[in-house]
């Protein structure tokens, strides 16, 4: 009870301070600090816009003056920490994708902001923080909704929905690293989420560039996706306290050589559902794709068998390149719960190769009623969510 009564008001205060004006986006400003307050995991050094400026979206065009466009355009000329709001409720659609500059924050809390067909690149930048938006790109081209890619470092995606993209909604990869998503909602759409990848016949030419990579995953909500909820390759992941619903092919994966420490997560299926799918789904192959029909052992695939995504290529190619490593990634799995008819499959391998998370976490035993708050509370949702109290980790006093 106690527990209860100090989230609510620490929600309370929260969505109060937030709605308050101020001059500059500095620590004392509430809809900065109201922010900040909830940064977890790899990613929780980001400071976005902090003691920069405040700038104001005032026009729902694609481009020109007082469009989010221009915005970003000029924290890039100006290379000023930049905080981002929005005028008014908007929907944007989008020609091309949007770039993301260093120290940014692009802040939809407050408004109902939504991006069409097409999403934001963060390349080769630092210190930006993506948070309440909704980003559709109704199957229209092969594009990406958030594509943190390119040595980008110290980024947060955080309480976005993101739907419908005929590439992925969602890639950390190419050097990129320090990234925390948390409390997103990811639904609709085929492959949603890629942490790194393989960029050459090689599968291991770029490790070295790609092991690097650190993100943490936490109470998002995967919804009436398909596969790669996420797919994990190389660097090291933590995946805490996220629902992941209904997928069609498989729910997780994670190979070649990826450190993952799964805990805590919820996986519920059922086979007997009506399959939401499009007909057909285009891909960036130039092939139209539909997974229906896996829907009766979609709750056996909670994830796929441990390397099993990279499996046939590693071994297809190793004696051409005489790989040292491994096909399999080294998992620590506990405490997951599955629902429903959805069955357990990921185990520990070789668990003592997977590090501990450096920074303290508020996890929850999942449960019940776990699902409902991420359910509720996950996306592009209104308020701030309240603060987890029970705090995990080596790094908590």
């Amino acid at each position: 009870m106690k527990y209860w009564l100090l989230v609510v008001v620490l929600w309370m205060s929260g969505t109060a301070a937030a709605s308050e004006p101020c001059a500059v986006p500095d620590a004392q400003c509430p809809i900065v600090s109201s922010l900040l307050q909830h940064r977890e995991g790899y990613g929780q050094n980001v400071t976005g816009g902090l003691d920069g400026r405040f700038v104001e979206v005032t026009s729902d065009q694609d481009d020109g003056p007082g469009t989010l466009r221009a915005a970003l355009e000029d924290a890039r000329q100006s290379a000023l920490p930049t905080w981002i709001r929005f005028a008014s409720d908007m929907t944007i659609v989008l020609k091309t994708q949007l770039r993301v500059p260093s120290n940014i924050t692009v802040d939809g809390r407050g408004r109902r902001v939504t991006l069409i067909d097409d999403g934001l690149g963060v390349y080769r930048s630092r210190n930006v923080i993506l948070t309440h938006m909704s980003i559709d790109g109704r199957l229209t081209r092969f594009t990406q909704a958030v594509n943190v890619a390119n040595d980008s470092r110290d980024v947060w995606v955080n309480h976005m929905d993101l739907a419908r993209f005929s590439d992925r909604l969602l890639n950390v990869k190419n050097g990129s690293t320090d990234v925390t998503v948390s409390w997103n909602k990811f639904h609709d759409s085929n492959k949603v989420m890629l942490l790194n990848n393989i960029t050459s016949k090689n599968m291991y030419e770029n490790y070295e560039r790609d092991r690097i990579a650190r993100v943490t995953l936490h109470h998002n909500y995967f919804l009436n996706t398909v596969q790669r909820n996420p797919r994990g390759q190389f660097g090291t992941f933590h995946l805490y306290n996220n629902l992941l619903e209904d997928w069609n092919l498989y729910g997780m994966s994670f190979s070649l050589e990826a450190r993952a420490l799964v805990e805590g997560n919820i996986f519920s299926n059922h086979a007997q559902r009506v399959c939401l799918e499009p007909e057909r789904t285009p891909t960036v192959h130039g092939i139209d794709v539909n997974y229906c029909d896996k829907l009766p052992d979609s709750p056996n695939r909670t994830a796929l068998e441990n390397g099993a995504a990279d499996r046939r290529n590693y071994e297809r190619t190793q004696a051409q390149y005489g790989y040292e490593r491994g096909y399999k990634a080294f998992l620590r799995v506990r405490d997951n719960l599955y629902l429903g008819e959805a069955r357990a499959v990921l185990e520990d391998d070789q668990p003592e190769s997977v590090p501990n998370p450096p920074y303290c976490y508020g996890y929850e035993q999942p449960t019940p009623a776990v699902v409902d708050r991420i359910r509720a509370l996950a996306g592009n949702t209104s308020g701030d969510v309240p603060i987890i109290v029970p705090r995990r980790g080596p790094a908590c006093s």
